[in-house]
């Protein structure tokens, strides 16, 4: 979806789970969800925003930018007092596992499904929802709907 954001909108796209995957592959050869939530846990007690300061770096004030994704409260509470707009991406759990299948990325559902990076947002407020489940016409309207309302 912030691919899709970045295409059609022009508007940078910041990922903090790259940051993440890169560092897995660097200390586990691989970026199953398992590893990545081991780093996760690892590291957010130093700075529980880490993955989405270091995916900030650089941005300028002026830009447009489209963060691909949140998985602590903390970033929650960074964008939102930072002023961005939430667009929540929901799929069916069998969507996720074909996506993450695809990546070559190996997830258990009962096991990582379950890590505090899957689920901590799952009740907080957004802007926005996305059923990215649906045709390809229905993202693409409903994208254009978000971005129509600040035009």
């Amino acid at each position: 979806m912030a691919e899709q954001i970045k295409r059609d909108y022009g508007i940078r796209r910041i990922s903090t789970g790259i940051i993440c995957r890169q560092i897995s592959m660097l200390l586990f050869d691989n970026e199953d969800k398992a590893s990545t939530q081991r780093i996760d846990d690892a590291l957010t007690p130093i700075d529980p925003s880490i993955f989405l300061r270091a995916a900030l770096r650089g941005v300028t004030p002026e830009e447009q930018i489209c963060v691909d994704s949140l998985r602590f409260m903390a970033d929650y509470s960074l964008v939102q007092a930072e002023g961005f707009e939430i667009i929540r991406v929901i799929s069916s759990d069998n969507t996720r596992m074909r996506r993450l299948e695809a990546r070559g990325q190996v997830f258990d559902l009962d096991v990582d499904g379950r890590h505090r990076s899957e689920i901590e947002l799952d009740t907080v407020k957004s802007d926005f929802t996305i059923n990215n489940d649906g045709p390809e016409e229905e993202i693409q309207a409903a994208l254009r709907s978000i971005f129509s309302m600040g035009s």
